[in-house]
């Protein structure tokens, strides 16, 4: 018996030993593949793929973002995030500089995609195209001569934050809905009547910026270019009296000269009291609720002349070519694009979103202020988005147009030299990129 239990004994070892060589044979072949090289670099199965991520923050944006990393690596333990912070006036020099030097970042913060359309990744090589482009509304232009160049993180839109306290002073009501929206005159003749009755020594501020300006533009009609991109429409009616309205807003002491011939800080004049309305965009929700307590504020529609504008803003978030970790890269931006992550973005830093079921989100401050803008970009036509999200050429045009404007407030040149003058430099700059 005792000899029938050590043959049995014997004949089991034997076979766990068999079992054990065939387990090895196998491991061994599993960890050979896992570490087989992927375009040139080792992928050990204990080292995890780090993406450079250079980011500049206008807010809390940053700390946002790092959350969201945090999230994401928790279910993607082999991906690592290194941030490179840098100041927004240093970010192109910063990019260009690691570029030239072939030491591009996995991923970056833009908002400017032209300005590195060459060296972007084409997303759609890495994702389902169709589906990413199905995840977004319209609004900002994402992908250029068919190359999915980038993902709009946040949107904005330009709007008119009021004087509450300043217009009920007034007796002044501001448009509940889309049917009251003013036309131009009779959004001067509100401005005259809250000047005249409260402490607000102005009837509206601009911001020192061509999107702004041009919001009054689109209102009118007007367009920097034709509907196809390939001309210039700059000397259409709607310009000439989007410029002279403009000039004659200041000429009248409604507008106060000091911000587009001085250095006045327009958001400073409103939150001091001094400016009954401010045209800016949405962003100024969030920084007005943290900086304003003299008086109440909101927001209202935006007047109209020939019809209603907005422009659609934003930042984008894009991965570069040569980085070496495109596809990890490319598979994040799918990932914080999708609903939830995007919302939970967009919701602590007072953002509108472009992701399709994230039109209406529940801030905690502002909603109704949010709901607003969107309803501004809803009634803007494809022209303005169209035109800003030619960022090759509105960099050619822009500070021009600016300057133009405030030579014509000066005085210093007519609003048809003006026109005359933007209108050769369009097609000029059209020709330069064609």
């Amino acid at each position: 018996m005792r000899k029938v239990l050590v043959g049995v004994m014997a004949a089991i070892m034997a076979a766990s030993m068999l079992a054990a060589c065939g387990g090895s044979e196998s491991s061994d072949s599993e960890t050979v593949k896992k570490n087989e090289t992927v375009e040139g670099k080792v992928s050990d199965t204990n080292e995890k793929k780090v993406l450079d991520v250079v980011w500049f923050s206008d807010g809390k944006e940053g700390e946002s973002f790092k959350r969201l990393t945090e999230k994401y690596t928790e279910t993607h333990p082999d991906i690592q995030f290194e941030m490179i912070e840098v100041p927004y006036s240093e970010l192109e020099n910063k990019l260009k500089n690691m570029v030239n030097a072939d030491e591009q970042p996995a991923l970056t913060r833009l908002s400017n995609i032209g300005t590195f359309q060459n060296q972007l990744l084409d997303l759609s090589e890495y994702i389902d195209a169709d589906a990413f482009r199905n995840n977004f509304g319209s609004g900002l232009q994402y992908e250029f001569d068919g190359k999915i160049l980038g993902a709009p993180m946040d949107i904005t839109a330009n709007g008119l934050v009021y004087n509450k306290t300043a217009f009920e002073q007034a007796g002044v009501s501001v448009p509940k809905s889309e049917d009251e929206v003013w036309t131009w005159d009779e959004f001067e003749d509100a401005l005259k009547t809250v000047m005249a009755n409260s402490d607000c020594k102005y009837g509206m501020v601009v911001d020192l910026s061509p999107q702004r300006f041009t919001t009054l533009m689109y209102e009118a009609g007007g367009s920097m270019l034709t509907e196809d991109l390939s001309a210039s429409n700059f000397k259409s009616e709607g310009v000439k009296r989007s410029v002279e309205w403009f000039k004659h807003l200041h000429d009248e002491g409604i507008i106060p000269t000091s911000v587009w011939l001085g250095s006045e800080n327009p958001n400073e004049m409103f939150r001091t009291g001094q400016v009954a309305t401010h045209l800016a965009g949405s962003w100024m929700v969030s920084n007005y609720k943290e900086e304003i307590s003299d008086f109440e504020w909101g927001v209202t529609y935006l007047p109209k002349d020939v019809q209603r504008a907005s422009i659609p803003g934003g930042k984008y978030i894009s991965a570069f070519q040569g980085s070496g970790v495109e596809q990890e890269a490319a598979e994040f931006i799918e990932w914080l694009s999708q609903p939830e992550n995007n919302a939970e973005y967009c919701l602590e830093n007072y953002y509108l979103s472009q992701v399709k079921g994230n039109e209406t989100l529940d801030y905690d401050f502002g909603s109704e202020y949010f709901e607003l803008f969107s309803n501004e970009l809803k009634a803007t036509d494809l022209q303005p988005g169209a035109e800003w999200g030619y960022q090759e050429f509105t960099t050619l045009v822009q500070t021009d147009l600016k300057a133009g404007v405030q030579d014509v407030m000066a005085g210093n040149i007519t609003v048809d030299e003006f026109i005359e003058n933007m209108d050769a430099l369009i097609t000029e700059s059209l020709a330069e990129l064609n």
